[in-house]
């Protein structure tokens, strides 16, 4: 018997970084027009477009574009001209375009358990989907963990426009946090998703998504009324959206262990995705993971070795990143991992997120014994102060000790920093700058506090005088276009650290590793990055082009290959 196909989308990933950044910022401003009426008090579209112009000041911007380091890279190997990159040559060059995300591996493996034939599109950008629908697909998922509404909006439209009979299912972390609410939209709001009328048949709308992706697959293949399958949104005949009744799903991770022997080998890289838990203990306030996933659920240490022990079998991957929100939480379980690692005597190397206080010598000791190569540390400020207000439960001096022990292991490091939260002066923010120039901290990535009302920090909006949408907000302290102005200068403050601008330094570490780049040589392609901005900027404001870019210049052609 013939299975009916399901196509799932698990990314839109542009080509290059230009791209991806207009497209994220074109969706932030019209977000911010959308929900313009709920503030009246604020200009939200002025301030989020004098965000997005001090954000544009951080970056380097190079023959008309906006560059991250590939992107760098790719323009010093076509002669100093951006190359003409599509779907079908950009594997000649650098781009995060071909990377694997797990969402889609892990839809893959669960529909084809329960009587599916799913094909999984990796990039929207680089896919030929309209080959796909030829097949005739029972319906086509689009996962909104990776990809931004106006995206999935413009997409199921040309997917209506190849095949209109076809279904198209949204689901995913975004489309929870936009539909959660369930009624109450204001009318900007209800006009935005009108737009979807006609090209989404149905929003899945759970954190988790899969059981109730499986139900509604089933209603789909039967011909039922869509109404008796839960935790959705759907349209009714004259457009109004109508919702069903709430079911939270439960969480079983044993299950959720990838049979990467299974996998097509089209759908693997040598860097993969794994995830060994779900969940955070702690409730730093200025973050929704807590909201979506309030528990902490791990896999077995059985299952999870045979999932490591599927990936070393496949002979091709270099590297795993666990995906967890806090890798090192649970100080006792983490050591019988990295033992069990060790004892396997795996080939690839890995990363994770960790949190700064979970580790100790003897931890970071089996961390790099067991393969370790890269460590992202949620720092989040260089002022104890800061930290207080989000109750990180972090001591400053705990960092600095992270660090010191990170580096002295050899394990490549970096740190994520959010500048503006309640309480963020300018004072505190030079404490953050000092931090991070005397922590001997490789890498940072800093983040513009992002506001929303899913937050602990919400519930004392009041207290704090906060008040406004995402990037474009005010306190008592500080507001985003202040906090974006100072964030925008760190590159030129902060001199022994580097950072990408917006762009992900442990993906593109991940990619050059792959490549075939030494730590050494990476650290030194952001650093002439970071010197060719700072060049750059001096130039415009004095004159022409100078000997000190030109020089930079000629040892990045030293460098990349």
């Amino acid at each position: 018997m013939k299975l009916p196909k399901v196509i799932i989308i698990a990314q839109n990933q542009p080509l290059d970084n230009d791209a991806h950044f207009r497209r994220k910022l074109a969706d932030a401003e019209d977000r911010a027009e959308r929900q313009s009426a709920r503030f009246p008090d604020l200009d939200l579209l002025a301030i989020q477009k004098q965000v997005h112009r001090n954000i544009r000041d951080s970056l380097l911007f190079l023959d008309g574009r906006y560059m991250d380091l590939l992107d760098l890279m790719n323009f010093i190997k076509g002669g100093r001209q951006f190359p003409e990159i599509t779907p079908d040559n950009v594997a000649e060059h650098y781009s995060l375009a071909n990377t694997v995300t797990l969402n889609g591996i892990y839809l893959y493996q669960y529909l084809l358990e329960h009587g599916y034939d799913p094909i999984i599109v990796q990039n929207y950008a680089t896919g030929n989907l309209p080959d796909l629908l030829g097949e005739e697909p029972l319906a086509v998922c689009i996962s909104s963990n990776f990809i931004f509404m106006n995206d999935i909006r413009e997409m199921a439209g040309q997917i209506k426009q190849h095949a209109p009979h076809v279904p198209v299912i949204a689901g995913g972390m975004l489309v929870k946090k936009v539909l959660h609410a369930g009624e109450g939209f204001s009318e900007k709001t209800l006009g935005f998703l009108s737009g979807f009328h006609g090209k989404v048949d149905a929003f899945v709308v759970e954190a988790k998504g899969e059981q109730t992706l499986v139900k509604l697959l089933e209603a789909l293949k039967q011909g039922r009324d869509l109404g008796s399958v839960p935790n959705l949104a759907h349209f009714d005949g004259q457009g109004h959206m109508l919702f069903t009744s709430r079911q939270e799903e439960e969480i079983r991770m044993d299950q959720m262990g990838i049979s990467w022997d299974q996998i097509p080998s089209e759908y693997l890289r040598s860097t993969l995705p794994l995830n060994s838990s779900r969940g955070c203990f702690y409730r730093c306030r200025f973050c929704t993971y807590h909201w979506l996933f309030p528990e902490v659920h791990y896999k077995s240490i059985d299952v999870l070795k045979e999932e490591l022990k599927k990936i070393d079998a496949l002979g091709l991957v270099k590297h795993v990143r666990f995906t967890d929100d806090n890798f090192t939480a649970n100080k006792t379980r983490i050591k019988t991992v990295l033992e069990m690692m060790i004892g396997e005597g795996f080939s690839f190397t890995w990363s994770s997120f960790a949190r700064a206080s979970a580790l100790t010598p003897d931890l970071v000791e089996l961390m790099k014994r067991s393969g370790c190569e890269f460590v992202d540390l949620g720092l989040e400020s260089g002022s104890q102060t800061i930290l207080d207000n989000m109750d990180k439960r972090l001591k400053r001096e705990q960092s600095f000790e992270a660090i010191r022990m990170l580096n002295d292991n050899g394990i490549v490091n970096r740190g994520s920093f959010i500048i503006g939260y309640p309480g963020e002066t300018t004072d505190t923010f030079s404490e953050t700058v000092e931090f991070i120039n005397e922590s001997g901290l490789p890498y940072y990535h800093p983040y513009l506090f992002y506001y929303t009302g899913n937050t602990l920090v919400h519930r004392e909006r009041e207290v704090l005088g906060l008040k406004g949408l995402g990037l474009a907000w005010r306190h008592d302290t500080m507001d985003s276009v202040e906090a974006s102005l100072l964030m925008s200068h760190m590159p030129e403050r902060i001199d022994r650290s580097f950072t990408d601008g917006q762009a992900y330094v442990e993906e593109i570490y991940k990619l050059l590793r792959g490549e075939g780049y030494s730590t050494s040589e990476i650290l030194n392609l952001f650093r002439l990055k970071r010197e060719l901005q700072l060049s750059i900027k001096g130039a415009s404001a004095r004159g022409p082009s100078t000997q000190a870019i030109e020089r930079i210049f000629s040892d990045l052609r030293v460098l990349v290959r």
